[in-house]
C-alpha cells in the first residue's frame, strides 16, 4: 500500500507490533487506521476461511444468538421507523428475523450456502448469496442497511460504505458494528491473535468514525463520538502506552466493540 484505504492519505508506517510472516501491518498517521499489508488476494481469502469456519455447523437455532439480534434492533429502532432494510451479511437469519416482526420489509446477503439454507429453514427468510457490488439493487432502494462484524474483513472498506451510501434513501440510516482493536490490550490478546489475514483491518473509535463522516454520513450515537474525541487527544493506541495515564485510561474506557449507527445527509 502506498497510501491508506481508509483516508487516502500517504503518512503510513509500520505499526509498532508486528504479526507473524508473510503478514504485516501498516498504521495511518492522519486517521490512525491500521491495515494487514502484506494480505492476502481476494482469490486466496476462501482457503483462510475454510480452514477457520470448515468444522464449524449449527444444528439448531440459538435463544443467546435471537436475543443478542434482538438487541441489536433495538438500538437501530431508535433512530429509524419501519421501512425497507438490508442486511449484509446476513448469517443465519436472527438479526433479519427481529427487523420483519416489527414491521420492516427485509432483505439479506450472504454468501456460505448453508447460512443461506438455515435461514430459509428457521425463518423462512429468502437471501441472496451475492455479494454487494453484484447485488442487483437501484440506488436509493433502503430506509436501513446493517453490517455486523463485517468491515474488518473486506479489502475495501471504503467503497463498501460508499456503496452504501448510494444505496440509501436520504435520511436512511447505517448500522455498523466491527471489533475495538483498543480493547485487545484488557483480553491479553498479542498481535497474533487478531484474527489475521481474515481481519484486514483494524478499528479504533476515531478511525471508524472518521473515515463514515468523510463519506457523507452523521454519525448519530454519541458515545462513540465521545470515544473518538478522548482517543484522540489522549493518544490511545492498541500497543504498549508511552505514557501511564493513556495506558490505563484506554484500558478503563474502551468498548470491546465498536457500534456506529449513522444517518445518511
Amino acid at each position: 500500500m502506498d497510501s491508506c484505504p481508509l483516508c487516502g492519505s500517504p503518512n503510513l508506517q509500520p505499526a509498532p507490533l508486528q504479526p507473524e510472516p508473510p503478514f504485516g501491518l501498516l498504521q495511518c498517521g492522519a486517521c490512525g487506521g491500521i491495515a494487514l499489508s502484506p494480505r492476502p488476494l481476494r482469490s486466496a481469502m476462501g482457503a483462510y476461511y475454510d480452514a477457520y469456519y470448515g468444522s464449524e455447523a449449527s444444528a439448531q437455532k440459538s435463544e443467546r444468538q435471537a436475543r443478542r439480534a434482538t438487541r441489536h434492533f433495538s438500538r437501530l429502532a431508535r433512530h429509524a421507523r419501519a421501512g425497507r432494510l438490508l442486511e449484509i451479511g446476513a448469517g443465519d437469519g436472527y438479526f433479519l428475523d427481529a427487523a420483519r416482526r416489527a414491521g420492516w420489509t427485509v432483505e439479506g446477503l450472504e454468501l456460505s450456502q448453508p447460512r443461506v439454507a438455515r435461514a430459509q429453514e428457521w425463518f423462512n427468510l429468502e437471501l441472496k448469496c451475492a455479494d454487494l457490488d453484484h447485488a442487483p439493487f437501484p440506488a436509493e432502494s433502503f430506509d436501513a442497511i446493517c453490517m455486523f462484524q463485517l468491515i474488518e474483513h473486506v479489502h475495501d472498506p471504503r467503497n463498501v460504505l460508499q456503496r452504501v451510501h448510494r444505496l440509501l434513501r436520504p435520511g436512511g440510516v447505517m448500522m455498523i458494528s466491527t471489533p475495538n482493536v483498543l480493547a485487545y490490550s484488557r483480553k491479553n490478546r498479542g498481535v497474533n491473535t487478531w484474527r489475521i489475514p481474515r481481519h484486514l483491518f483494524f478499528f479504533t473509535p476515531r478511525t471508524l468514525v472518521r473515515t463514515v463522516e468523510s463519506l457523507g454520513f452523521d454519525v448519530l450515537r454519541r458515545s462513540l463520538k465521545l470515544y473518538a474525541t478522548i482517543e484522540e487527544r489522549l493518544g490511545w493506541q492498541p500497543w504498549p502506552s508511552s505514557t501511564l495515564l493513556s495506558g490505563v485510561t484506554r484500558d478503563l474506557w474502551t468498548p470491546f466493540g465498536l457500534h456506529l449507527i449513522a444517518r445518511k445527509k
